[in-house]
């Protein structure tokens, strides 16, 4: 019989995700359990304190004496939207579980829900075990989330974030009784890197392109609060910045 994890630690580096992920747990009957959490060097421990009442760690994962004091400390180590890679000196000494915004294997590595939109690709979310690779380990559940013509990246990464948040409410305390089997992926899947999406930011004006994909390729770079898509001036030099606005009528 598997042994419950008692003491977990959560790393996590995206605040709106984190405090979602906070309020399931702090509803949760799991007395058997301590959760401490903790952020990445390069995050700002100020907006996870949520209103000063849980103490936050700052985890480098590059530090030799970081990885020990994980595996000494704790039996669980639960990725929220992590943006650090778990060593394999981590990852093979204790159990790591990762909440991924992609269906796995198909949207494996970052913004799973720009290369979903412009290759025409299913999306969705995943909870998974982690190994050596990015986004690879055994899957404990994914599910499918639906894309519309209308979703931009950010409209689409909602959708992603509330079906996340159905998997924890659904499986979190399985995952802490270790009541639970995983599935390995049918096959490697295509695994997208940072490089891969600024790659697409810049437009080329002179590119000829069919009206849907270009449309979908503003779609997928559109996120409110963040410029991604852009045009060089041909005057001045400068980036012009591009998004776009999607309406869907209400005749049928």
């Amino acid at each position: 019989m598997n042994m419950a994890f008692k003491n977990v630690l959560v790393i996590s580096d995206n605040i709106y995700v984190f405090k979602r992920f906070f309020e399931i747990i702090r509803n949760k009957d799991l007395p058997n359990c301590h959760f401490s959490y903790s952020i990445s060097p390069f995050s700002d421990k100020n907006q996870f304190n949520i209103s000063g009442e849980i103490e936050i760690l700052t985890i480098d994962l590059k530090n030799k004496k970081d990885i020990e004091f994980i595996c000494k400390e704790f039996d669980l180590l639960l990725s929220v939207h992590c943006r650090q890679i778990f060593p394999p000196d981590l990852v093979n000494r204790v159990k790591c579980i990762n909440i991924h915004p992609g269906y796995n294997p198909v949207n494996r590595g970052w913004y799973p829900q720009v290369f979903s939109i412009i290759n025409k690709l299913p999306v969705g979310a995943t909870i998974h075990e982690i190994d050596e690779k990015l986004d690879h380990g055994g899957i404990i559940v994914r599910e499918l989330v639906e894309k519309e013509t209308v979703d931009t990246s950010k409209s689409l990464y909602k959708k992603i974030v509330d079906k996340e948040m159905e998997l924890v409410e659904a499986w979190i305390e399985k995952i802490i009784k270790n009541e639970y089997s995983v599935t390995v992926p049918e096959e490697e899947g295509k695994l997208y890197s940072k490089q891969d999406f600024y790659k697409l930011l810049k437009l080329d004006l002179n590119e000829m392109v069919s009206a849907g994909d270009f449309i979908d390729r503003l779609r997928a770079l559109t996120f409110e609060g963040f410029d991604n898509a852009y045009f060089v001036d041909p005057e001045t030099g400068k980036k012009i910045f591009v998004e776009i606005r999607l309406k869907m009528s209400t005749d049928i």
